[in-house]
């Protein structure tokens, strides 16, 4: 049978066309991963853009319960975006609430994201993002509000998601290496919707710093909680370590049962 080793979910907007086949690509022997999509319109203006990716929260539920209908060990809401804009808060509660609900730990991308960086001891970070501005922006409030400082920012400003699916990885590595890393202590690299795998062992080389993506912080969160605690691909300096407990229990849904 598929999966063998360990079962995990994706939700992934209907426009995303990376994280499927990305996720595919670096997976450790005998996963699999099952996908299931959440409707998200293509828009015309940037105000636009941020009510699209805060609508496709109403479809989470469906789409949740029809991963846990496969028997997967762990979810993952796979879209940055759509889980940073409504603030930190909020995405915990959603992650919380989830779980609770359908009795599988359900993480979202950038949940996954702060969880890296916190486990890389970063404290201040280096951003590239496909977005347009108001989504950026989100991004910054979002990682303030998780305790990380945002040093330096590089933004492609691409309105349309499926355009940012057409990027090829040199686009995340040049992002990326045009940062002014100085006085971050990692590089980020925002949305689930850009190839970036590929590009993250070569932008680490070239900058010196730790370098996390969304789609990589994702599925090192969905297999660690699956059970999957070897090295993964990309050979990256998150890739080997692994998931801390206070967070393996937040997910979980331990932390909020127990009052803490």
């Amino acid at each position: 049978m598929y999966g063998r080793r360990a079962r995990v979910g994706v939700v992934v907007p209907s426009t995303n066309t990376t994280v499927e086949p990305e996720f595919a690509a670096f997976l450790p022997p005998d996963v699999a991963v099952f996908s299931t999509r959440v409707a998200v319109a293509e828009v015309a203006t940037e105000e636009e853009k941020v009510a699209s990716l805060l609508a496709m929260h109403s479809q989470l539920d469906r789409a949740v319960a029809e991963l846990a209908s496969a028997g997967v060990s762990a979810i993952a809401y796979a879209c940055t975006s759509g889980s940073f804009l409504g603030g930190r808060d909020s995405d915990q509660a959603t992650c919380d609430r989830l779980t609770r609900t359908y009795g599988v730990p359900i993480v979202t991308t950038s949940s996954a994201l702060v969880t890296a960086l916190s486990t890389l001891d970063v404290k201040k970070v280096a951003l590239a993002t496909p977005y347009v501005r108001p989504v950026a922006e989100g991004a910054v409030t979002y990682l303030g509000q998780a305790g990380f400082s945002v040093t330096a920012r590089n933004d492609l400003e691409i309105l349309s998601n499926l355009d940012k699916g057409r990027l090829e990885p040199a686009a995340s590595f040049v992002a990326a290496t045009d940062l002014d890393v100085s006085d971050a202590d990692a590089v980020a690299i925002s949305c689930t919707n850009w190839r970036t795998l590929e590009s993250l062992v070569a932008i680490e080389r070239e900058t010196g710093k730790p370098a996390v993506s969304s789609n990589l912080a994702t599925l090192w969160a969905l297999l660690r909680l699956a059970g999957i605690d070897e090295p993964l691909s990309p050979s990256v300096r998150l890739s080997g370590l692994p998931l801390p407990d206070s967070a393996r229990a937040e997910w979980h849904g331990e932390l909020a049962e127990g009052g803490e």
